[in-house]
């Protein structure tokens, strides 16, 4: 099984820290993308399957019907939390013994052509981790690793390093707002041993910089898209406006309507639904 997997919880705090979130005081951001990210993935990758981890909460909100309506697989986690722990919950695959590869993510960013082309470098290469590196700023030991830009071959990782189970791995991290992605750096940028012929690094985008550690390099220029892909890539970024993979953001209004135009079943039951007819701004 192939696996793109998201964490979905309610924030208990906002990012007010991310200068470069246009969003960051928005209190439903994280709901902007559900549908266009469950109707990309549906198209794109059709070999996929899309699961999120869901905190209980998420069900309080009216705008939770998205997941019935779009079948989208979920599984809900029963911890407390008190930051952005719950982002360390899409981890759970990588003890899956049924999962071939997956690939954690973020819900506030959308796909591109690049992440396409280093998915498929990904797929056809010997390494068994990867990572994108696609800001100006993911460079250095705090973003050598991005906990919503990285990928996995479960059964290809050593227990030694990626743990005996989840309940392990999450045990290990720290109480702030990035436990995600410093305890994601700690267990796997470090054991140079096997990352060396087994990290695969990709850096697209606003970055240029060589990665801090030795490691495989991605080459994804070979990689070419049948121009049916390459239109809809080419509409994310016209209806986006974003310049580099993982910047967020809002993707109602006009893209989730283009999407939904070659789903005509699914834009029928969202426009029985006033609440994600609203939000969504679907037409």
């Amino acid at each position: 099984m192939k696996l793109f997997s998201y964490s979905f919880f309610e924030p208990k705090q906002l990012p007010d820290h991310r200068t470069w979130d246009k969003w960051r005081a928005e209190s439903q951001r994280y709901w902007f993308n559900i549908p266009t990210i469950a109707l990309l993935n549906k198209v794109l990758y059709p070999d996929y399957k899309t699961k999120f981890y869901l905190s209980p909460n998420i069900f309080d909100n009216p705008l939770s019907d998205i997941f019935n309506i779009f079948e989208i697989e979920y599984e809900i986690i029963q911890r407390e939390y008190s930051f952005t722990e719950p982002a360390i919950w899409r981890m759970m695959p990588l003890w899956e013994r049924n999962i071939e590869i997956f690939h954690a993510r973020d819900i506030d960013s959308l796909t591109s052509e690049n992440e396409y082309k280093y998915i498929k470098t990904f797929e056809n290469s010997n390494c068994s981790i990867g990572t994108i590196r696609s800001h100006e700023n993911h460079y250095n030991l705090p973003c050598r690793m991005l906990a919503g830009l990285c990928s996995f071959k479960p059964n290809k990782i050593p227990l030694n390093i990626k743990g005996f189970n989840f309940d392990m791995y999450y045990s290990m991290k720290e109480n702030n707002y990035g436990s995600d992605q410093n305890l994601l750096i700690k267990t796997f940028t470090f054991n140079q041993q096997f990352i060396k012929d087994n990290f695969l690094d990709c850096r697209i985008d606003r970055q240029f910089n060589k990665q801090d550690f030795d490691c495989v390099e991605a080459n994804i220029e070979n990689i070419t898209l049948q121009q049916k892909t390459k239109n809809i890539f080419d509409k994310i970024k016209q209806l986006t406006n974003t310049t580099w993979l993982g910047e967020p953001c809002d993707s109602r209004g006009d893209l989730v309507n283009y999407l939904l135009n070659e789903n005509n079943e699914i834009k029928l039951k969202m426009l029985k639904n006033k609440d994600l007819t609203l939000f969504y701004k679907v037409q």
